[in-house]
């Protein structure tokens, strides 16, 4: 155990409220970044919040506060502060240069951690584009030490050299791995066209929220699951069976947080095209947290973001086993005024799993499904009900059959009456005649 203490990266976490903040809110913004440092595996010496009006265009921080930080981190060894925010590369070289120290940014600890627990080609080449765009912009700030020797704007000399060497290869590599990642996209598509008469069935949700452990109990699959931040990245399908004889898949995404990076929203395009693309969400929350109406949202601003903010989507509170009972009545009856569809499940302990199946299974008995149909044209009465109940995709007419062609998306349970229709004027047309 000690060896193991040994190793990890001594930090501070820094933060800045800003006037217009709510302080206990931002508490719990540190909080999460606090958990963020932990699964990054660093050991954390202390904490520092600063109220200001507006951050220090230089040093983020007030200059006194810097050096503070800077005499205690010399005191207690430590190597890396780890800021809340994101910074410019002016105020992270300023930063560094007064403490001495690594500086590592909010949208960094979260691409390190993406890179940690990237598993497969995929994940792994989405992690290492959105790295190499973040770092892009942070190249001077790399190369510092040659403004010594040239000095000047820009780093005038070999400094802009070396600069410029980096920025190609970065352009190089940034243009091959899209290039893989549209190769990649276009077998997850080619994968995504083969279930196309499937249900397709989504897990979203905030990170920790127990995606992973619900699509386990759901599949009998053994995806990783733990106790922390980002703990699977790579989407995983599954089919599941036994809903009125329809075939569904489910899909484990990854997890979301609070001010997710744009570059990761945009380098895990086709990770969350499983998303966009789902006849179902499944947006799983966890009950117990103190604040979970904000990790609701943070959810939400992301499918906002990706265009899957329209879609049916099924609350799943998960984690009624960690809820006080004595709070938990309270606690349901509020979220059931506000969400209409809605269930609570324990994915750990198959509390609610039942309802959870029952509510799915309700959704694919509403869920419209493409086909097409031939009307008689001796029918037009049900040809205005098909226009009106319907979505119809495309139609045309076959006068020497007389019946009208529809393509048509449709509720199942409209879908069976109407062609029971069909069939009773099919039968009396073969009696008559």
């Amino acid at each position: 155990m000690l060896d193991i203490k040994k190793n990890k990266e001594k930090v501070f976490l820094v933060g800045v409220i800003y006037a217009d903040e709510k302080r206990e809110h931002y508490l719990e913004s540190m909080e999460e970044l606090k958990q963020l440092a932990i699964t990054a595996n660093t050991e954390i010496v202390d904490l520092y919040v600063q109220s200001l009006p507006r951050p220090n265009t230089a040093t983020y921080i007030g200059k006194g506060k810097i050096a503070e930080i800077a005499a205690r981190a010399k005191a207690e060894e430590v190597s890396t502060l780890v800021f809340n925010n994101n910074l410019s590369p002016s105020q992270s070289r300023n930063i560094s240069d007064l403490t001495g120290c690594n500086v590592v940014d909010r949208t960094e600890i979260i691409l390190d951690i993406f890179a940690k627990h990237a598993r497969t080609k995929q994940a792994k080449l989405q992690v290492e584009l959105a790295q190499l765009e973040y770092n892009y912009t942070k190249l001077k700030n790399l190369w510092k030490h040659l403004s010594r020797i040239q000095g000047g704007i820009g780093f005038r000399g070999p400094g802009e050299t070396q600069i410029e060497i980096d920025r190609r290869e970065i352009r190089k590599r940034t243009t091959f791995l899209k290039q893989k990642l549209i190769e990649l996209d276009r077998v997850s598509e080619t994968k995504r066209k083969n279930r196309e008469d499937f249900i397709s069935i989504s897990l979203v949700g905030y990170t920790n929220a127990g995606k992973s452990t619900l699509f386990n109990k759901l599949t009998d699959e053994k995806r990783y699951v733990a106790d922390q931040l980002f703990a699977t990245l790579d989407s995983k399908t599954r089919s599941l069976k036994g809903y009125h004889e329809q075939d569904i898949v489910l899909t484990d995404t990854i997890g979301f947080i609070r001010r997710l990076p744009h570059r990761l929203v945009k380098s895990f395009h086709t990770t969350l095209t499983e998303v966009v693309e789902a006849d179902l969400l499944l947006h799983v929350v966890d009950v117990s947290h103190s604040n979970l109406e904000e990790l609701i949202a943070a959810v939400e601003n992301v499918l906002v973001e990706i265009g899957a903010d329209d879609l049916d989507t099924l609350m799943v509170f998960n984690k009624c086993d960690l809820q006080e009972s004595k709070y938990f009545n309270f606690t349901k009856k509020r979220l059931l005024s506000t969400y209409r569809h809605c269930v609570f499940i324990s994915a750990e302990t198959g509390y609610g799993l039942d309802e959870l199946d029952q509510k799915i299974a309700e959704f694919i008995d509403k869920k419209g499904k493409t086909t097409i149909l031939k009307i008689p044209l001796q029918l037009p009465k049900l040809i205005s009900y098909i226009h009106e109940n319907a979505e119809v995709i495309c139609e045309d007419i076959d006068e020497v059959n007389e019946v009208q062609i529809v393509e048509i998306k449709i509720d199942r349970q409209i879908l069976d009456n109407i062609k029971k229709q069909i069939k009773k004027y099919e039968i009396e047309k073969y009696i008559n005649n």
